[in-house]
């Protein structure tokens, strides 16, 4: 499995939880929205959801990565606007520690 099938899983998994949770069902690909009019979770859940995921990330990979820093929130586009950009975010801050699958 490659790292970055392995992050989108971690992804899923914590968007899953969170549907486990408030009783939502949700579609789970790449282009499932995060932020915006069509996204299934609200800013709550949103919030909670890159905070499983970071979580999650850093235990994994043995990594210490924070997902809304000031990089993030500067980005021209939001990695936060979709499950397949935040799972590529991911892999792009491992990838930046040199963190290996």
């Amino acid at each position: 499995m490659s790292k970055r099938d392995q992050v989108m899983q971690l992804l899923r998994d914590c968007v899953a939880e969170y549907a486990e949770q408030t009783g939502g069902v949700y579609e789970l690909n790449d282009e499932t929205p995060l932020i915006g009019p069509d996204s299934p979770v609200d800013s709550l859940g949103l919030v909670m959801i890159i905070t499983a995921f970071e979580c999650k990330l850093n235990e994994t990979f043995n990594a210490e990565l924070v997902l809304a820093s000031e990089k993030a929130m500067s980005m021209n586009r939001s990695p936060f606007r979709s499950l397949g950009v935040l799972a590529d975010y991911g892999v792009e801050l491992l990838d930046e520690t040199g963190t290996a699958a």
